[in-house]
């Protein structure tokens, strides 16, 4: 119950209180007569007439109306006793039950909210345990990613050959991306596979080339509050934001989609599916390693021939920026040169 449900049902009992006793108390002590055995005459009638009955010899008649009158200051204290009785009793015995009542309520109330706080303390704690953990599996994934990509650079001096590439997986599926590592390593190419909420470590740090992402992923068991929770760290984000964050910190990364849907498509197809994503290009899975290598070698080999492009125009442009503060030059020079000799 409310605070302003209380506080109006006890008013409105104090008022009923209150109103009993003023009606009561003024019918019962100004003889009104509602209640008949209340009334100041039906009383005195009724010793009257209790007078008259007695019989007999004066003894006989003193002791019978002594008796009578005794009997009468005996009923005196019953009498007064009914009208106060009749006046407080019934708006005491309601307030008192409702006092009762009320603060059986507010114990019942109190339990409530301390089982209520122990619970809120103890989810809390729970919450800020998976707070927690989750930082310490992203710390640990940090971690584990710095030491793979010195470990790739040494192999790589070791078997004396170029620093590998590095290309982000984004799979849930370990046994596919440990299949295709080590043909890309001879590739070139050292994997760092990630979840599609984890993307972001260390994605500032690490130089990644190439984003291979699949486009199917299974929502990760999280608690229903930290599912509601946008502020818990390491809730994925839709696919198609993720990969526009990606291009967005990294615009010189190629992205490529893997997914049985894009089997067998056109190229208008092809195109529109890329688009769609925001990636550079997409392949049908499974899928050959040596065809995802020429598909790597297109992308760079454009990607360098736009570079290549861009540098000439940009050149161009400068040359003739150049051109235009150069002064014509007549002869002048060259005479004035004689001229000091």
């Amino acid at each position: 119950m409310r605070d302003r449900a209380k506080s109006a049902v006890k008013w409105t009992t104090t008022a009923a209180a209150v109103v009993w006793c003023i009606v009561v108390g003024w019918d019962q002590f100004n003889d009104l007569g509602t209640f008949a055995f209340g009334q100041e005459d039906f009383r005195e009638q009724a010793i009257q007439r209790q007078l008259k009955d007695c019989k007999g010899t004066f003894q006989e008649r003193y002791d019978c109306k002594s008796g009578i009158l005794r009997a009468h200051g005996r009923d005196s204290f019953y009498f007064w006793t009914k009208k106060y009785s009749l006046t407080f009793g019934p708006a005491l015995f309601f307030y008192v039950a409702f006092s009762f009542w009320l603060r059986s309520v507010e114990t019942v109330e109190e339990k409530d909210r301390r089982i209520r706080r122990v619970a809120r303390i103890e989810a809390r704690r729970q919450k800020e345990g998976r707070y927690a953990q989750e930082q310490g599996r992203r710390r640990s994934i940090s971690a584990r990613r710095r030491q793979d990509i010195r470990k790739a650079e040494s192999d790589a001096m070791r078997e004396e050959k170029e620093r590998p590439m590095n290309m982000m997986v984004i799979s849930q599926n370990d046994l596919w991306v440990d299949g295709l590592r080590r043909y890309m390593w001879a590739g070139g190419f050292f994997i760092i596979q990630s979840d599609l909420r984890d993307v972001f470590l260390n994605y500032r740090e690490i130089p990644y080339h190439v984003i291979l992402t699949e486009t199917k992923f299974k929502d990760p068991e999280l608690h229903p509050e930290d599912a509601e929770d946008g502020e818990f760290p390491g809730k994925a984000l839709p696919l198609k934001e993720t990969l526009h964050r990606l291009r967005d910190r990294k615009d010189n990364v190629r992205i490529i989609a893997c997914g049985p849907e894009f089997a067998d498509i056109s190229a208008q197809a092809f195109i529109a599916a890329a688009t769609s994503l925001g990636c550079d290009a997409v392949i049908e899975k499974p899928f050959e390693p040596d065809k995802l290598l020429e598909l790597l070698a297109k992308l760079f080999e454009v990607a360098k021939v736009k570079k290549d492009e861009e540098t000439t125009e940009a050149t161009e442009e400068a040359g003739e920026t150049d051109h235009g503060f150069d002064e014509p030059n007549d002869g002048t020079d060259q005479q004035a040169g004689k001229d000091i000799t």
